[in-house]
């Protein structure tokens, strides 16, 4: 698919954009600014050849049911779903600070207890989440934020988050592999349906990963790593 950058518009619907802060294979985010009510927030734009088509079109709806259904402390929230010229939208709010990716990545040190204080949080999280029969199915360093302060992480990006339905009846199909390879659960990489423990999984490796600094599944190849092995010598 062919993803060119576009032009930042200068509003979408009442926010009016102020820059470009994150871009991914489906989507872009824009910091932005609420005039009715003062407010600056995130808004998270579908692509326009991703908005043409039905299933990405579908599953970007599905983070706004989602994450709208969510109020928690270590959850970002959701403010105002829409659809506009440009495609259909998510206004959520903004945060400062740096991903948790950000953080491993630089030569700060995230003490034991830092990481036990991020991984109680994080496991509170997605137990609020599972509890309301949402799984995240991406969870990873770049999808959890520490604001500013240090002390508390906020999940977002329920970008292809699995809701249950009463009629059981969901869109995302057996074999389609959603994620991130390293972080993902042995059945995700399968294709397999999935539950909250596939979440639980993908933690398990990011607390792993703030202990010992490494990631415990590497390889050269995408395909050497979704082996049965997942990746590990």
């Amino acid at each position: 698919m062919d993803n060119q950058p576009l032009l930042m518009p200068e509003s979408i619907g009442r926010f009016s954009l102020i820059e470009e802060i994150g871009e991914g294979a489906m989507s872009i985010v824009y910091k932005a600014f609420d005039p009715e009510i003062n407010r600056t927030l995130a808004i998270k734009l579908l692509r326009g050849e991703c908005a043409a088509d039905p299933e990405y079109r579908y599953r970007f709806l599905q983070e706004a049911k989602a994450a709208g259904k969510l109020t928690h402390p270590n959850i970002v929230t959701i403010f105002d779903v829409g659809e506009v010229a440009q495609g259909p939208y998510i206004a959520m709010e903004f945060l400062e600070g740096r991903t948790l990716e950000q953080m491993m990545d630089s030569d700060a040190k995230i003490s034991t207890r830092e990481t036990v204080v991020y991984g109680i949080q994080l496991a509170e999280a997605l137990d609020y989440s599972h509890a309301r029969g949402i799984v995240h199915r991406d969870v990873k360093p770049g999808n959890i934020i520490s604001p500013d302060d240090g002390h508390t992480i906020r999940i977002t990006d329920f970008g292809i988050a699995h809701v249950d339905s009463p009629n059981k009846e969901h869109r995302t199909m057996m074999g389609a592999v959603l994620g991130t390879p390293q972080y993902m659960s042995p059945e995700q990489v399968e294709g397999l349906p999935v539950d909250g423990r596939s979440d639980l999984f993908s933690m398990g490796v990011i607390l792993y990963q703030l202990i010992t600094g490494e990631k415990p599944f590497v390889s050269e190849t995408l395909t050497s790593l979704c082996t049965p092995s997942m990746g590990m010598n």
